[in-house]
């Protein structure tokens, strides 16, 4: 069964932005584009000329939904349908894109000519080039952005701070692309404003009920409710990570489908909390182990459509490096450590697949460390400005040395989103910790 994709009307603010997104998913002229949201926005009903499968449909339905189209399907007879650009089929050709109404003729074939151009650069068994990780943003844009921020943050006395951070995220993940195609970030700063909001109130009846103990039984009873107030904060901080990453996870989307995280906050408390026990209790020797397991549980739980990555590690792949790690690192000043992640780096993401698609990770520690002491030159030489170009120079160093090696198929990826609040991330927030898991 298939079906036609109809947009009956648009709601959308920036429409040259919306024409980009979506001549890039559907390999049209922006311009083009642009002319189907200016017909739509006059009560005009665009068409697409290819009938496509429901599954297709649906990825589209969603990507163009969330660029602020109304979409709904219509029936027919048609043709056998052409794939929609929402795949990537390394195994004998790239899809061919829906071509909509206005593309015609010659005009049709230059718009699939990116998706030729794919297939063309993959060798037998071998990813394209087109596949590799990409980040295009600049130190100059980010800090227009930062900029505008601050001033509204001192202007609504912080409040503006949620709005600034989803911004700031929009952008960096919009400047981040695969396979040559940008992704997307769906949240929004009142998801936060009411996710943080929603935690403080949690915390001041916390604090109030601290408070009342020691009113009603005395300061030790108080001190000890304090105690325990403490111990039940740190034991959330695992479930509290879970909640912040499952959301932006599920905000963030790649050709129109969405990413997700399935892991328990259960299954994570009780990770965390035997990781770092039996950490301490054999000397720091099982951290190695602590650190694969934190990867299995992130990892493979974390899904794109319908399908998992996958994580193969074991703490005894890197235990060698810890050890080496332990005995360097007061010799070195510290100054190891950098050789130290980079390994650990290398390691983790050759354990980790998607769609039978390994990704390869080559930055060794000298880089590693040359890019973060020209990042700390910078801030020291201009006082913190220099920011916005940290954030850029180290998004760009990952970018240039991460790459999927083998064949991802991604033929059978289909949207499979789950719901997911901002409580989480909102909670991150209140404790100012930055969830950053290494993937």
């Amino acid at each position: 069964m298939g079906c036609y994709l109809v947009l009956n009307s648009w709601e959308g603010s920036d429409p040259q932005n919306t024409a980009n997104k979506l001549a890039l998913m559907f390999k049209m002229a922006p311009q083009q584009a642009l002319s189907i949201i200016d017909q739509v926005t006059r009560g005009k009903v665009w068409k697409f000329k290819k009938q496509v499968s429901d599954q297709q449909a649906q990825v589209a339905e969603n990507y163009l939904t969330g660029l602020g189209f109304q979409v709904e399907r219509a029936g027919g007879e048609a043709p056998a349908a052409s794939p929609i650009a929402d795949r990537v089929d390394l195994e004998d050709e790239a899809p061919q894109p829906v071509a909509s109404e206005s593309v015609e003729g010659a005009d049709a074939e230059k718009a699939m000519a990116p998706a030729k151009r794919v297939a063309a650069a993959a060798a037998p068994g071998q990813s394209p080039k087109g596949l590799n990780i990409g980040f295009h943003g600049n130190g100059t844009g980010l800090l227009k952005i930062m900029f505008v921020n601050w001033l509204l943050i001192i202007v609504t006395f912080g409040i503006y701070y949620f709005w600034g951070k989803t911004k700031i995220r929009r952008y960096l993940w919009e400047q981040s692309s695969f396979a040559g195609d940008r992704f997307y970030y769906y949240g929004t700063g009142g998801e936060l404003f009411k996710g943080a909001l929603l935690f403080t109130v949690i915390l001041i009846l916390f604090k109030l009920g601290v408070e009342g103990t020691g009113q009603m039984m005395g300061p030790e009873a108080m001190m000890t409710a304090q105690t325990l107030l403490t111990f039940a904060i740190l034991l959330l901080l695992p479930a509290i990570m879970v909640g912040a990453y499952r959301y932006r996870l599920s905000r963030t989307a790649w050709r129109g489908i969405r990413f997700s995280f399935r892991g328990t906050r259960k299954s994570a408390t009780a990770l965390y909390v035997k990781g770092y026990l039996l950490t301490f209790l054999t000397l720091g020797f099982y951290w190695p182990y602590f650190v694969a397991q934190k990867q299995e549980f992130w990892k493979n739980n974390s899904y794109f459509g319908n399908k998992e990555f996958k994580y193969t590690g074991t703490g005894k792949g890197i235990f060698g490096e810890y050890v080496l790690f332990l005995l360097l690192y007061p010799i070195t000043l510290g100054i190891y450590m950098f050789w130290y992640q980079a390994a650990v780096d290398r390691y983790n993401w050759s354990k980790t697949e998607f769609a039978g698609g390994r990704f390869n990770y080559d930055a060794t520690g000298g880089q590693w460390f040359g890019l973060h002491f020209v990042n700390f030159l910078l801030l020291m030489l201009t006082m913190g400005l220099a920011y916005p170009w940290v954030i850029v120079r180290t998004r760009q160093f990952v970018a240039d040395h991460l790459s999927v090696e083998g064949q991802m198929q991604l033929t059978e990826v289909v949207q499979q989103a789950q719901k997911s609040s901002a409580l989480g991330e909102g909670a991150a927030d209140g404790f100012d910790m930055d969830v950053d898991i290494g993937f």
